[in-house]
């Protein structure tokens, strides 16, 4: 399957499934509390594994190990960075409306979610881009990594929104629309990513330092801020998600044939294996065709050849006629002539001996 169209698809249900289940699960009430507490570590180890298993290892495999821990470090601060200020104008707007009305302050907290959430996705889609970037299996593990960290959060803003009076039919339409964001974000940065050169160790560290930010800045909160009870619960569903985010990284690599997608980067995988044999076919079609117009050329050189050859006999045969020619008329011109003066010759003797006899 093509690469981008396989990330349209993960795009498309990554997206609409973590809002499905959300809704499912929000409307029945029962396993909400219990999915948020321990939904979240299992998240968070899905994460874990996809980035030290998966991306951080290819990393240092693509290039130099320095500029991919660097890159993971810048993605993990740049998170930081954006996480805290937009909490800090969600508290500095919460401390603004203390004097207005309740309702009032609700439906801002709501709306402020909902604004939160277009962003979020954002920035999940340009994390599933460049997980595409890399190769179809790791666009894939990132996509479950995704879905296994949105469907808590999801669960979350969708209870929040409940509480700041929005209908049901009103959260899931915006939620919708808040999740084609992740589908722009992830085609923007894939576009993005197949036109510049961007070396591929700082897309595999950005990627994994997104998801060790989203690992640790949801699990740290919830497990330490969890009972006693609780705490041996959700540190096995932590290793549960390692277990399954290993599991669904060892099948995506060996069961789905879909090559690199960056080919200036030298990841084209079987795709740009076949397109080398195209070349080499193409080279030894032009070697081929060479070889006729050599052939041709000798052909022809031997042509030329040959009618020099027979210009060269035909000059010779006709400057043997000539010369021949030539030379036979000058010995008949020189006989007749040696003839005539032998004729003389005779005469002469005649009128000599006349001229004896007169005497």
């Amino acid at each position: 399957m093509d690469t981008f169209l396989l990330l349209i698809i993960a795009s498309i249900v990554t997206g609409v499934l973590s809002l499905t289940v959300a809704v499912i699960l929000i409307t029945r009430g029962t396993w909400t509390n219990y999915l948020i507490k321990f939904g979240t570590p299992f998240a968070a180890g899905v994460l874990l594994v996809a980035a030290f298993r998966d991306l951080l290892p290819h990393a240092v495999e693509e290039g130099s190990a320095r500029n991919a821990m660097q890159a993971a470090l810048a993605a993990i601060l740049f998170f930081f960075l954006i996480e805290k200020g937009f909490t800090s104008f969600h508290h500095h707007k919460r401390e603004d409306s203390k004097n207005e009305l309740i309702d009032s302050s609700k439906k801002t907290q709501g709306w402020l979610f909902l604004v939160g959430d277009f962003f979020h996705n954002a920035i999940d889609g340009i994390a599933l881009g460049g997980a595409f970037l890399i190769d179809g299996p790791t666009g894939i593990i990132a996509a479950v990594a995704l879905i296994a960290h949105d469907i808590p959060l999801e669960i979350g803003e969708f209870g929040v929104q409940l509480r700041s009076g929005f209908t049901k039919r009103q959260i899931i339409i915006r939620n919708l629309v808040a999740s084609s964001t992740l589908l722009v974000g992830s085609v923007f940065a894939y576009q993005i990513g197949s036109e510049v050169d961007i070396p591929m160790e700082l897309v595999y560290g950005g990627v994994s330092g997104f998801f060790i930010y989203l690992a640790l800045s949801d699990i740290i909160p919830t497990i330490h801020s969890s009972e006693k009870a609780r705490y041996g619960l959700q540190t096995g569903f932590l290793f549960f998600g390692l277990i399954f985010g290993a599991t669904i990284a060892s099948f995506a690599h060996s069961y789905i044939d879909v090559g690199h997608a960056h080919h200036d980067h030298g990841h084209g995988g079987h795709d740009d294996h076949d397109d080398h044999d195209d070349h080499d076919d193409h080279d030894d079609h032009d070697d081929h065709d060479k070889h006729d117009d050599h052939d041709k050329h000798d052909d022809h050189d031997k042509h030329d050849d040959h009618d020099k050859h027979d210009d060269d006999d035909h000059d010779k045969h006709d400057d043997d006629d000539h010369d021949k020619h030539d030379d036979d008329d000058h010995d008949k011109h020189d006989d007749d002539d040696h003839d005539d003066d032998d004729h003389d010759d005779d005469d002469h003797d005649d009128d000599d001996h006349d001229d004896e006899d007169d005497d």
